[in-house]
């Protein structure tokens, strides 16, 4: 499967099957390779003996070994301790045997074992997990508390390559019968790392495929997190115990060519330059992309295209050629009036969708940063019935979102609240309609007028492109098209259930006409794509992942591995075909998901050869300066405060236009409202209580040019040293400073001039000179190498 989020799929907290179901619709959307679960490659070894200190520690387990274990929980706690010995500094809270906490559960057993770190009244729990059989440790994440105690005042720091080296040393103890070609490392456009920021630690993630009789597998993965210093800060090893099938293919690598060959194809669309950046004027460009049914993975027995939620050979009839809608409904009207309010938005939601009796609104609130409409306010909606009959955790639960501008519904989802292991409650309305049933033609009839009613031009824009049949339900999915070209990840999903109602309905539509290129013609063509493509990509015998998922109430098909041909560009079968994008233009290879790779991929055009290159450039590395389009940056353009705020605020969070989401109903200050350009930089400022809290009737003057002086005192702010600049007020304190009497705020300028962040101009503090772009970087530069190294700046307040 493809972690290609093509549908907006939202994972709630206790619904286990709405998270697999949401999952399942996104392997049908993309029938391509992907990495979730996976059988052991290695058996690890068993560490049988503790070390002396550790016996208090492991008070609280045993050595009893319980049916289907082969190790005690003493045992698996000791393993932990020898690949984390920085955990001896935590207490061992409990021990559970059973399986993991996932759903769907595993056909294996682990040891869960507990962990607190105290500190006076206040304490941190955190786990860790155990192969009950194999001794292998499958997850630690050591927590950011006992990291924080790790700081290291040293000046160097590893790079990416040479954290790798720490992240393969620690492969090979955490699997000891590891071989030497027994793993692949993964492409790291295809790992998720986030931009790293400014301040902070800095870890990088490193991702693995194993071998299975010298196999890649996609089953086999591992996950290793090293920060900065080489401290391995989180590993995780998913596991199962799936029979693997015969490594020996019954048809040739040469059959298996011709076939793939024959069926591929490839298709124009228009993708986001950034697909996971919400900034506003977002730009889009013309590639190539493989048809998702034709690199979808062969079996290496039948050649037949694998179905990822089955392992079963995929029906030709799940592809619907992408087609047009017409149905029997008025087209969507948007809300030209004033913004809704909760209950109008309700009112749009019940016109629309069945809500059951006695089900309640009990939870509305407008947020601004909804990933549906990242610049719209967005009133999130849910419904609940308190007077059910089964207890509240496993009741049945509605939620929403709607537009408050426009009326336009992105999400509706009906879902049941359920732990793993828990047998789902039927209502005794879901119990009456057992058996009733809708036709396959009677629910796309009605999926089909849900989306012209409720999505703009959706008759003119967006196409049915597939459908997955479920036990009790089906679930439609829809491609939007503009000028006759695909729009990636543009997407609306329906799922009908059998009895002629919609479960879950999400629309995500991102893509403005003004985004996308001006020429829709491709400079190169179909025919030369689909031959690049061609040469390009091979074909790798590996084993394909299938199973784990569920879509509905349906029970989910176990994981499983079976042999396949899988097209590729290097040895990891998860540097899929698919995560690659043939410019239509240029003729380059572009990464499908952007940068994923923690790092600015920006050539600036106007800082060469400046005084302070090296820090800017480190500031654009880290996502602090954004370039324009042309690559500029205007080192020496004069800053003002509001500029400084969203410097500071994307030095802690460099994601921030990205994933932040907060209540936008309510003014920070007077100047900073909703629809401020600052507002998620002040808000994030004040949540590190870097600025003084919200006040309405406050204004911060965010288009005032700054001064050094203003700069120094905001400085002075952030270390927390307020009230010691106050013992700094005589001209005495700013020795060999010529303009002393000319300033102000004496106690802050002389802190920020002891501590290297503002200093002095030959001889002169110059409090009135507004600062460039260019100073600025030089001072967040110099703010950054002082973490650790004060008693407050980022010792524990970090938020992000």
């Amino acid at each position: 499967m493809s972690f290609d989020w093509k549908f907006n799929v939202r994972f709630k907290m206790f619904t286990a099957k709405a998270a697999t179901a949401a999952m399942a619709t996104l392997l049908l959307a993309n029938q391509t390779p992907g990495f979730a679960g996976s059988a052991s490659a290695a058996t690890a070894e068993q560490v049988t003996e503790s070390a002396v200190g550790e016996k208090e520690q492991l008070g609280l387990t045993d050595n009893e070994v319980p049916e289907g274990a082969k190790i005690s929980s003493k045992q698996a706690s000791e393993n932990i301790l020898k690949l984390f010995p920085l955990l001896k500094k935590a207490t061992i809270s409990s021990a559970r045997f059973d399986s993991p906490n996932s759903f769907p559960p595993p056909d294996y057993k682990a040891w869960d074992i507990n962990f607190e770190l105290r500190e006076g009244n206040r304490s941190t729990g955190f786990s860790a997990s155990v192969h009950a059989v194999t001794g292998e440790v499958l997850s630690v994440h050591l927590p950011s508390e006992l990291l924080e105690k790790q700081v290291s005042d040293a000046e160097t720091k590893l790079t990416k390559t040479e954290a790798r080296k720490q992240a393969d040393e620690f492969l090979y103890k955490a699997i000891p019968n590891l071989k030497a070609d027994g793993f692949v490392a993964v492409d790291d456009r295809l790992i998720n790392n986030a931009q790293q920021s400014l301040f902070g630690r800095t870890e990088y993630t490193y991702s693995y495929q194993l071998k299975h009789e010298g196999l890649v597998s996609e089953a086999e993965t591992a996950y290793i997190s090293v920060d900065q210093s080489g401290l391995v800060t989180g590993y995780s090893r998913t596991t199962t115990g799936a029979e693997y099938p015969s490594s020996k293919a019954a048809i040739s690598a040469e059959q298996a060519q011709q076939k793939f060959e024959k069926q591929f194809d490839v298709q124009l669309a228009y993708i986001s330059e950034d697909r996971y950046s919400s900034r506003k004027g977002q730009k889009y460009y013309l590639g190539y992309t493989p048809k998702n049914s034709s690199v979808t993975p062969l079996d290496a027995n039948t050649l037949d295209r694998i179905n990822s939620l089955t392992g079963e050979a995929l029906a030709q009839e799940d592809s619907q050629e992408n087609k047009p809608l017409k149905g029997s409904v008025a087209a969507f009207t948007p809300n030209t009036g004033s913004k809704l309010n909760a209950q109008q938005a309700e009112k749009l939601v019940k016109k629309n969708f069945t809500i059951p009796e006695g089900y309640q609104l009990d939870y509305s609130q407008l947020t601004k940063g909804s990933f549906a409409s990242p610049n719209n306010q967005v009133w999130s909606l849910s419904w609940s019935n308190r007077n059910a009959s089964v207890s509240y955790m496993f009741m049945r639960d509605i939620s929403a979102q709607v537009d408050a501008a426009t009326g336009q519904i992105y999400s509706v989802n009906i879902y049941q609240r359920m732990m793993p292991g828990v047998e789902q409650e039927k209502s005794e309305t879901e119990t009456e309609v057992k058996g009733k049933t809708v036709t396959k033609s009677q629910a796309e009839k009605l999926a089909v007028n849900t989306v012209i009613s409720l999505v703009p031009d959706a008759s003119e824009q967006f196409r049915l492109s597939s459908v997955l049949e479920l036990d009790d339900a089906r679930t439609f999915v829809f491609q939007r098209y503009l000028n006759g070209i695909m729009v990636k990840d543009d997407t609306v999903q329906v799922q009908v259930s059998n009895d002629g109602t919609i479960n879950e309905y999400y629309a995500l539509i991102a893509a403005t006409p003004e985004q996308l290129p001006t020429d829709a013609k491709p400079s190169i063509s179909y025919e030369k794509a689909k031959a690049t493509y061609l040469e390009e990509f091979k074909l790798v015998l590996a084993y394909s992942r299938y199973g784990g998922f569920s879509m509905g109430n349906s029970e989910p098909v176990p994981v499983g591995a079976k042999l396949a041909y899988m097209p590729t560009r290097t040895d990891s079968t998860l540097t899929s075909i698919s995560y690659d994008v043939l410019d239509a233009n240029t003729g380059e290879w572009k990464s499908m998901y952007g940068s994923m790779t923690g790092a600015v991929q920006v050539t600036t055009s106007d800082i060469t050869g400046h005084a302070a290159e090296t820090a800017l450039q480190n500031m654009v590395q880290h996502g602090v300066l954004l370039a324009d389009g042309q690559g500029r940056i205007f080192p020496d353009r004069v800053i003002t405060k509001g500029d400084w705020f969203t410097y500071l605020a994307r030095a802690v969070n460099p994601n921030l236009d990205v994933y932040y989401s907060g209540d936008g109903d309510g003014n920070l200050y007077a100047d900073i409202t909703p629809e401020s350009p600052y507002y998620q930089a002040v808000r994030t400022l004040i949540d590190q209580r870097w600025l003084a809290g919200a006040n309405s009737e406050t204004k911060l003057n965010p288009e005032e040019e700054m001064t050094r002086e203003e700069l120094a005192v905001l400085l002075v702010r952030i270390l927390r040293y307020e009230k010691l600049a106050g013992f700094y007020t005589l001209p005495s304190d700013l020795p060999n400073l010529a303009d002393a009497s000319a300033v102000n705020n004496k106690g802050a300028v002389s802190l920020s001039i002891k501590l290297g962040l503002l200093p002095s101009i030959e001889g002169r503090f110059m409090p009135a000179r507004k600062v460039t772009v260019a100073e600025a970087a030089q001072v967040l530069e110099r703010l950054a190498k002082l973490q650790g190294k004060t008693d407050t700046f980022m010792s524990g307040n970090r938020l992000y």
